[in-house]
């Protein structure tokens, strides 16, 4: 029996209550595979079963299975390359340049997914203070809504093919180490984990951190959102922003639209975004 379009809807509109991520009824099939990996998990015989199992009540286990398969968490190591240079070559810079006893930058990466966008940056950083020792410390703090993919980024173990998306052959010998399984590397000690934080965290819920932050990365999250939640979301943005803080978005995202207090800063290939200075 076809799976319907109206029961794959009960699941897509649940999945954007919780987390504002939108399916489009184009991707339907791919919300309805994913569904059908939830419900060989479940020992559930058929997606039927799923639904009546949601219907009747959706609880904690099924909560986190449906909102950890909503996005595929697709990404890779030094995703947007250009993006790194820019951070080490001109956003860093002048940070330093308007805060001059800066000695660590707080960084937040959100919906850090696997961990390979926060382990880019701490490789990226790492290699700018080896070039100049006065360049800051930093601490990285990584959220992401999924457990699961927090559970794999705090482990530091990815596989050979995870390291071939992205990685240099000189980064892979000086950051990684061999894993105890086949075909594994384990992130070894140059990137410091004392240097991280992780927790859970849905950005659409109430947040509550220590400290603003001086770079905040949320790369291809408002992409998935409706505009009210891409706007909710860029405001409270702004209100763990430290002074002269700077934002990085996804390639295909911007802030059009969504607020004009930013302005774009520019290094060749890489763009920021930052609040409107005051004339």
């Amino acid at each position: 029996m076809e799976f319907s379009q109206e029961k794959i809807r009960f699941f897509a509109k649940y999945i954007e209550k919780e987390l504002g991520i939108v399916y489009s009824d184009s991707n339907y099939f791919q919300l309805e595979h994913r569904l059908s990996d939830i419900t060989s998990q479940l020992g559930l015989k058929s997606l039927e079963d799923l639904w009546m199992r949601a219907t009747s009540g959706i609880d904690t286990q099924l909560k986190e299975l449906l909102l950890d398969i909503a996005t595929n968490n697709e990404t890779s190591f030094f995703r947007d390359p250009s993006l790194f240079v820019g951070l080490v070559k001109s956003i860093v810079p002048e940070l330093l340049s308007a805060n001059p006893q800066l000695k660590e930058l707080r960084i937040w990466s959100a919906a850090c997914s696997n961990g390979q966008e926060p382990y880019s940056i701490a490789m990226a950083l790492d290699e700018a203070r080896s070039e100049n020792p006065n360049f800051p410390n930093y601490k990285i703090l990584a959220t992401d809504f999924s457990e699961r993919v927090l559970s794999r980024t705090k482990a530091r173990t990815y596989s050979q093919l995870e390291l071939q998306r992205g990685l240099s052959a000189s980064r892979l010998q000086r950051y990684f180490d061999p894993g105890s399984a086949p075909n594994t590397w384990v992130l070894n000690s140059r990137i410091p984990p004392s240097n991280f934080q992780f927790q859970q965290l849905n950005l659409l819920d109430p947040w509550n951190f220590d400290h603003n932050f001086h770079i905040v990365f949320c790369r291809n999250v408002l992409i998935y959102q409706n505009v009210d939640n891409k706007i909710r979301v860029i405001d409270k943005i702004l209100k763990v922003f430290e002074k002269d803080a700077y934002l990085a978005l996804g390639a295909a995202e911007s802030l059009l639209g969504i607020s004009d207090l930013f302005e774009q800063v520019h290094f060749e290939n890489s763009v920021f975004y930052r609040k409107k200075r005051s004339n």
